[in-house]
């Protein structure tokens, strides 16, 4: 893998906030508009966290797009950041510990982002993506509510859709996975005892998927199930439509990235599973979509 990684700032909402944008080589040499993909962490994550748990380097290289890793901010700005006590974490909404926090723009952020971004590497606008883990799926929702005209497609991996009463100009395509050993966010909801010390109930993971079908123009009740060993597959409209959404259950999958790398403990976080790349998945779904 050969690549530049750079640390960018922008300035938003009085702060100072930073992102880091991976190029691949043949991308900085080549000159030609290729697409983004935003990758957003979970709770107590950070870019370099996001790179090595995801593995999108590697494919962004092989497949010739840029990366932005934005960063998100700590509950207690002035305090050492601490994965239980002080995380950062996204302003995803409302519902749990895991969203809850201090007003932040961080919609507006992103959006900063990605124009500093456009200004620096030559972005299609066409066709950037946005993805993220847990708290950053939960953002990943939440974004592509406030700036849908930003987007051509999103893939929010094992978190929940936390706002109510939204509209959308127009469908946004969705694809998104949820592993059935999450221990974190069980895929059929209920009540967790979280790592921070605190005990909620979680919604089913269906119901953030049947949200966004309905956001986009579907009956919730219309998707189209298939399985396959180890995975299930719910299916709202037609494959590369506006309004196409794909939702994939792993059987053996904790909460972790789906094909990609474990940083905490299996005791915490529940198992990784090879059995489907993530990356390879939503790389597939994204590039048959464009704004």
């Amino acid at each position: 893998m050969s690549g530049r990684q750079e640390v960018r700032y922008v300035e938003w909402d009085g702060l100072s906030r930073r992102y880091v944008l991976f190029r691949p080589d043949a991308v900085v040499l080549s000159g030609e508009r290729v697409p983004a993909i935003v990758m957003l962490d979970g709770r107590g994550g950070t870019p370099w966290t996001a790179m090595r748990s995801s593995q999108w380097n590697a494919k962004a290289d092989r497949e010739g797009f840029v990366v932005l890793y934005p960063e998100a901010t700590r509950m207690d700005p002035d305090g050492p950041l601490h994965f239980l006590t002080n995380p950062q974490m996204w302003n995803a909404g409302a519902g749990g510990s895991d969203v809850e926090r201090p007003p932040v723009d961080d919609a507006g952020f992103l959006r900063a982002a990605l124009e500093d971004a456009a200004s620096y590497a030559r972005i299609d606008p066409a066709r950037v993506y946005m993805t993220g883990f847990s708290n950053g799926a939960a953002m990943t929702y939440r974004f592509a509510v406030a700036h849908p005209d930003r987007l051509a497609a999103i893939a929010p991996v094992a978190g929940h859709f936390r706002l109510q009463n939204e509209t959308l100009p127009e469908p946004i395509p969705m694809i998104s996975f949820f592993g059935k050993r999450d221990p974190l966010s069980p895929v059929e909801g209920g009540e967790v005892q979280l790592p921070w010390g605190r005990r909620e109930t979680r919604p089913p993971a269906v119901s953030s998927v049947r949200a966004w079908a309905t956001l986009c123009g579907h009956h919730p009740d219309d998707g189209v199930e298939e399985y396959e060993p180890g995975l299930s597959r719910l299916k709202y409209g037609r494959r590369g439509e506006r309004d196409e959404i794909e939702f994939i259950v792993v059987d053996d999958l904790g909460h972790t990235w789906p094909g990609g790398h474990r940083l905490l403990p299996e005791s915490l976080v529940g198992p990784t599973s090879d059995r489907v790349n993530g990356n390879d998945e939503i790389w597939d779904f994204f590039r048959r979509h464009r704004r």
